[in-house]
């Protein structure tokens, strides 16, 4: 499969986490699924995770975050963005997040961001073969497809 995770799973995935999405990351990996990433969704990542609580969570040095852009930049798939792509989201910065996955071709969008589960936004992925999930249920669909 083709998935995308959205910008806060990769944050929760970084390698200092035990979380559900860092289990999950690692899961899609050996089961050879396709992670799908753009530039962008990478920068934002890098940001998130500059956040104080992150870095209190963390404490991540700027090495220790150029070390998972670079390990996610190497098991993903990146695709390119266009600047002038336009989606029926509320929120303008979930845009790169949607175009990655339809530039990518993506089975899966996994995210928990609630602006994705809209009616409009849900038809729209789904008539584009985009499979809108959470963590939770991607897991089970693993867990489940053996």
């Amino acid at each position: 499969m083709r998935i995308v995770l959205d910008t806060n799973a990769l944050v929760r995935a970084h390698s200092r986490s035990s979380s559900q999405a860092r289990s999950l990351l690692v899961e899609l990996l050996a089961r050879r699924h396709r992670l799908i990433l753009s530039n962008e969704i990478l920068a934002e990542v890098t940001r998130v995770l500059r956040y104080s609580k992150f870095q209190a969570l963390f404490g991540l040095a700027e090495e220790d975050l150029l070390e998972y852009t670079q390990f996610l930049q190497s098991v993903s798939h990146l695709v390119i963005l266009e600047p002038n792509y336009h989606a029926p989201l509320r929120d303008p910065n979930d845009l790169m997040v949607l175009q990655t996955a339809e530039r990518g071709d993506a089975d899966i969008l996994c995210t928990h961001d609630a602006d994705f589960y809209e009616p409009m936004t849900f038809s729209y992925c789904a008539s584009r073969g985009i499979e809108v999930c959470n963590e939770f249920a991607l897991i089970e669909r693993l867990a489940r497809d053996g």
